[in-house]
């Protein structure tokens, strides 16, 4: 493969000047010409949706086993429901956010308003709840003194895209409504995001900053995200998943094929070709520079052994090329979705991380010296087990 111009080699990882890319496929091997067939494309949605429903029953009840393991994770304080109005699947009460809060003494009269975190769970778009993130939340009360609501999206099949970004917009807007009731500051709005989940955060910060793109009407003022936190997110849609694979260095600890077909089928429909999956609701990775040049503070977290490395490291060099503030985390020897090893509780390497976006997070909010502090030395929350350290970073801050 030829080097793409501006190239270099830095531990091993190819680092490409993005000026002289328009997308992942300089990376790795080369595109593939003609698209894959999804043989999952085939089967009727009902069946598609079985396969999903059994899904979510297995990893529901891991994600159930692995929030006991260890120090267990908290519940949340109360689930609220909240309303669809962006898709075409109008309703109310369509979508639930779970909270986790902190003490009711908190909210009272003249008590200092809290920041908020508004988190989306991962799951391929086809699986998943709000409480799969419960130490993720947990963290963030802890440690940042935020107020955490972690949204359940509806879900594909049933609802394929783009619904679960609609519903996530649609969740951001009146959780920022309910900001008297919880005491939070609509200044200090943070979004985080797992895998899809991860997808899901920027895309409706894009949506949020361009909803006339897609007709959206979005009453102002909108609201104004200082944060995001994204976690192994897939942000090229445009790119073959064999291609992905391909330029992982460990293509068989990458998600299964049968897994990323049942996604791609559930998520995309009806179906979309590769080389037109350019929305950038869809691809975010690749909005256009003008939105770029608006974004907000950005860490990301990739893994080594993932699919997803590939294009999370693109982006990151894109934003850091112009100029983005934005600290980017690399856990070697891991794969996708490292710190939910079901049914097992995480690693310490989990702990370690969260508590680098921590001091990230706390440094956009105005607490400058707690970024530097959390990297030369992370508290390490007590709601892990196993030590393992094991991580890069790349900090462009």
């Amino acid at each position: 493969m030829d080097t793409p111009k501006n190239a270099k080699d830095t531990e091993g990882a190819t680092v490409v000047d993005t000026a002289e890319v328009a997308s992942i496929h300089d990376i790795g091997p080369p595109p593939v010409e003609d698209d894959y067939v999804n043989p999952a494309h085939k089967s009727p949605r009902w069946l598609l949706g079985a396969h999903a429903f059994a899904l979510r029953f297995v990893a529901s009840l891991g994600f159930n086993i692995g929030n006991r393991s260890g120090p267990p994770a908290s519940s949340p304080t109360e689930t609220i429901w909240l309303d669809s109005t962006l898709s075409v699947w109008k309703g109310q009460k369509m979508i639930s956010a779970n909270v986790w809060t902190l003490p009711s003494s908190s909210r009272s009269p003249g008590a200092e308003k809290r920041p908020v975190v508004i988190n989306f769970h991962g799951g391929g778009f086809i699986l998943g709840q709000g409480t799969d993130d419960s130490r993720w939340a947990d963290t963030l009360v802890n440690s940042l003194s935020a107020v955490v609501f972690s949204v359940n999206y509806r879900l594909a099949p049933g609802y394929p895209f783009p619904t679960p970004i609609e519903d996530c917009v649609d969740a951001i807007i009146q959780i920022c409504r309910l900001a008297d009731r919880y005491n939070i500051d609509t200044d200090r709005i943070i979004l985080s995001g797992f895998s899809a989940g991860g997808n899901l955060a920027i895309s409706s910060w894009i949506t949020l900053v361009d909803p006339m793109r897609w007709n959206y009407e979005i009453p102002e003022p909108r609201p104004k995200i200082a944060g995001l936190v994204l976690y192994y997110p897939p942000l090229d849609w445009t790119l073959d998943r064999h291609q992905k694979r391909m330029a992982c260095k460990r293509p068989d600890l990458t998600l299964p094929s049968g897994l990323t077909d049942l996604i791609d089928a559930s998520y995309l429909h009806p179906p979309i070709p590769r080389r037109e999956r350019t929305d950038i609701r869809l691809s975010p990775g690749l909005m256009p520079d003008e939105l770029v040049d608006q974004l907000p503070h950005v860490h990301l977290c990739l893994c080594e052994y993932d699919m997803l490395l590939a294009e999370g490291k693109l982006f990151a060099e894109r934003l850091e090329r112009r100029g983005n503030k934005v600290s980017v985390r690399v856990v070697e020897g891991e794969k996708h979705a490292w710190d939910k090893p079901l049914p097992l509780a995480p690693k310490e390497s989990a702990a370690f991380e969260y508590d680098i976006a921590i001091g990230a997070m706390k440094s956009w909010l105005g607490e400058p010296r707690e970024f530097a502090r959390s990297l030369k030395n992370p508290k390490q929350p007590s709601l892990f087990a196993e030590n393992d350290e094991s991580s890069q970073d790349k900090l462009y801050i």
